[in-house]
């Protein structure tokens, strides 16, 4: 016993306390329980098992507030909390120097979990900052030729990962009743690759530090009170392939960029105050009387100009593998630009195509 490194008993109907797994077994690795019916606390025995990497324990039904002590434990790479019962605001312990250093997934959806986002934790996320990534050989979670698996919530579907690659970083925080802005030090966490921090009570700007997260490949802010307009910083980051801003209370036009032209009109429905591509909305031109075109000209020849922006954004935009797997779960054809030109659909299905088949390995 003394030797286990992995205890996997998730998705099982097993009930009660969490057993004292570190009792005999303080070189365990990997401690995964999701799926059952445990309740009760956090068990501080687990700050014992020192080695821990992996703890997930997420679909239970514990309750309590958050384990701050778990920053404690410094190899934890891998912590899954979310669908449980958890509430109150997320503090951090003044005990321990650099919480959470090496931690690359973090998911506590689906909580009631409260207060402002936990920043001064995410300044010591230092895994998720600057992370090198792998080479040509996929590097996955792995021990004694078991894979660590994932679900990842992306714009309301639920995404499994059968395996997660260890350079893969993940914050969910949604579905809670976090308030307050969204920090600005979000920003620094540049290695990301999903943010979703969609269902909660956020207000206030969205910050132009995300446009620092230039591995970001998918970013959910919906369902909150953001206010203001988008910023262009989002627009210019090239490896962005799923967005989510709707149910907001965002104004002023849509910016335009290599992927935000691929969005559809409800990456940003809910937003009474957005216009521009590709909502239907347009937006209200404020000229200088010395430009003004009276007989139309300038208007057909400023859309035309427009039109031929967005099909070259979709000809030569880098989707990379993440869309794809969201694609694919997703129900029916996207409705790319409704058609507007036979040539454009030819040209985003060849990309859609080639891409497919580039990334077809995230399935197996």
């Amino acid at each position: 016993m003394s030797s286990l490194g992995m205890i996997h008993l998730g998705t099982n109907l097993f009930i009660g306390t969490i057993p004292n797994v570190c009792a005999y077994n303080r070189q365990l690795k990997w401690l995964i329980l999701n799926g059952n019916q445990f309740d009760g606390e956090v068990p501080i025995f687990l700050s014992k098992c020192r080695d821990l990497e992996i703890l997930d324990l997420g679909n239970n039904q514990l309750y309590g507030t958050f384990p701050g002590w778990l920053g404690d434990l410094p190899g934890l790479q891998v912590l899954v909390l979310k669908s449980n019962n958890f509430h109150g605001p997320i503090e951090t312990s003044s005990t321990i120097k650099l919480p959470f250093s090496l931690l690359r997934v973090l998911d506590i959806s689906h909580n009631q979990f409260a207060g402002h986002l936990p920043g001064k934790y995410f300044q010591y996320f230092n895994a998720m900052k600057d992370a090198v990534r792998m080479g040509s050989t996929p590097e996955y979670f792995e021990f004694n030729g078991k894979y660590y698996s994932i679900v990842v919530g992306v714009k309301g579907h639920q995404l499994p990962f059968p395996q997660l690659l260890v350079d893969y970083t993940i914050l969910d925080l949604s579905s809670n009743k976090f308030e307050g802005k969204i920090p600005d030090i979000v920003g620094t966490l540049n290695s990301l690759i999903v943010l979703n921090l969609s269902h909660n009570n956020l207000n206030g700007g969205i910050p132009h530090t995300l446009g620092s997260l230039l591995e970001i490949e998918s970013l959910d802010l919906s369902w909150n009170k953001l206010t203001g307009e988008i910023p262009q910083s989002l627009a210019d980051i090239n490896n962005l392939a799923v967005l989510d801003l709707s149910q907001n209370h965002l104004v002023g036009r849509i910016p335009q960029g290599t992927q935000f032209n691929t969005f559809e009109g409800r990456s940003f429905e809910g937003n009474l105050g957005l216009c521009g591509f590709p909502l239907t909305k347009h937006c209200e031109h404020r000229r200088s009387p010395q430009l003004e075109v009276t007989d139309g000209d300038g208007d057909e020849d400023e859309s035309g100009f427009t039109w031929k922006v967005v099909m070259l954004g979709y000809g030569c935009g880098t989707l990379p593998g993440f869309v794809i797997a969201y694609v694919m779960l997703s129900t029916g054809k996207p409705k790319w630009l409704n058609a507007i030109f036979d040539a454009a659909e030819h040209m985003i299905q060849t990309r859609k195509n080639k891409i497919r088949r580039r990334y077809i390995f995230i399935g197996k």
